[in-house]
C-alpha cells in the first residue's frame, strides 16, 4: 500500500510545477549538464558494448536486444538524476515505473516467457539455421530463429512455428550438428541360409552403396530368432546430408544381393494343413 500512496497525485504534480518555477539558472545549468553529459556517456558506453559484442560469440540477433534494453535503462537513470538535481523527488516516479512494470509483466507473462526463452536459445545455441532438429514429434530444418518462435521447414513441405519456451524447456535433438548419422536397417532371412551367407550378401550391398563411411566401420548383428526367419540389424555411418540417399540405396541393394546370393527374404505366412 505504501507504493500505491507514493504515486504522484494532482497536488504532487502541482508541487513539481512550483519546484520547476523556482529553479534558479545555476541549478538548471547543473541539471542540463547532468542530462547532456549523461546521455553522451550512455552513447559512448553503448558504442563500446557493441564492439565487445561483435568480437564475442553472442548471436547478432541478441546484440540489438541487449543494446536497446540497456539504452532504455541508462537513459532513464540519467533523466531521473537530472530531475533529482533540480529538487524533484524521484521516488514517486520510481514507484510509478515499478507498478507499470508489474502490470505489464503480468499482462504479458507468456510473451515475456517466450522472449526470455528466445534469448536463452540464441545465447546457448543448441542449433543454428540450417540444422536439422527433432522436437516434440516434429523433424525439420531450421529456417529462422526469432525472438518468440523458431521456424522449421518440415520434410513434408510445411512450416512449423515452435514457441521458444517449448524449446528451452523441452528436449531438442540436433541431427546434423555432429556432421554424421547412423543408418539402421532391419532385415530378415530364412533359416535355410547360414548367418555367414547372409552376412556375405549384406557385405556386398554395403560395399556397393556410395556414401558409407569406413570409420566407424559398418556392423551386422544377428538380432533375434523369429518363428520363420532370423532377424538381422545393419548399422552404417554416413554424412548427415547423405542419410536419406544412403538408407534408400542400401535398402534397394540388399534385395539385389540377396537374390544374387540365393538368400531368401522371408515374410509372415501361415501353413494350413487340410486333413480329410
Amino acid at each position: 500500500m505504501e507504493a500505491l500512496t507514493s504515486v504522484p497525485s494532482a497536488e504532487t504534480i502541482e508541487d513539481y510545477t512550483n519546484i520547476l518555477k523556482s529553479v534558479d539558472w545555476m541549478t538548471g545549468l547543473k541539471a542540463a549538464a547532468i542530462l547532456l553529459l549523461g546521455l553522451a556517456a550512455v552513447r559512448l558506453l553503448l558504442h563500446f558494448l557493441r564492439g565487445m559484442l561483435k568480437k564475442s560469440n553472442v548471436p547478432a540477433t541478441v546484440h540489438s536486444i541487449l543494446v536497446t534494453l540497456l539504452r532504455i535503462l541508462l537513459n532513464l537513470v540519467v533523466i531521473l538524476a537530472a530531475l533529482n538535481a533540480i529538487g524533484i523527488p524521484v521516488t514517486s516516479f520510481i514507484a510509478l515505473l515499478s507498478l507499470a512494470g508489474l502490470a505489464i509483466s503480468l499482462a504479458l507473462q507468456g510473451v515475456l516467457g517466450n522472449l526470455a526463452s528466445g534469448l536463452i536459445v540464441l545465447g546457448s545455441r543448441p542449433f543454428d539455421v540450417g540444422d536439422v532438429i527433432e522436437h516434440d514429434g516434429l523433424t525439420g530444418s531450421v529456417r529462422e530463429i526469432r525472438m518468440m518462435h523458431t521456424v522449421l521447414d518440415t520434410f513434408d513441405g510445411r512450416l512449423a512455428y515452435i514457441p521458444n519456451s517449448s524449446i528451452s524447456g523441452g528436449r531438442v535433438i540436433n541431427i546434423t550438428q555432429t556432421g554424421r548419422r547412423r543408418v539402421d536397417i532391419s532385415i530378415s532371412a530364412s533359416y535355410n541360409q547360414t548367418p555367414e551367407q547372409v552376412r556375405k550378401a549384406i557385405g556386398e550391398a554395403v560395399s556397393r552403396t556410395e556414401g558409407i563411411l569406413e570409420d566407424p566401420a559398418p556392423m551386422v548383428f544377428l538380432d533375434s530368432y523369429g518363428d520363420s526367419s532370423i532377424h538381422y540389424v545393419i548399422r552404417v555411418w554416413t554424412a548427415s546430408e547423405n542419410f536419406l540417399s544412403v538408407k534408400n540405396n542400401l535398402t534397394e541393394l540388399l534385395y539385389t544381393t540377396f537374390a544374387e546370393n540365393r538368400v531368401e527374404m522371408t515374410y509372415p505366412h501361415i501353413n494350413v494343413h487340410h486333413v480329410s
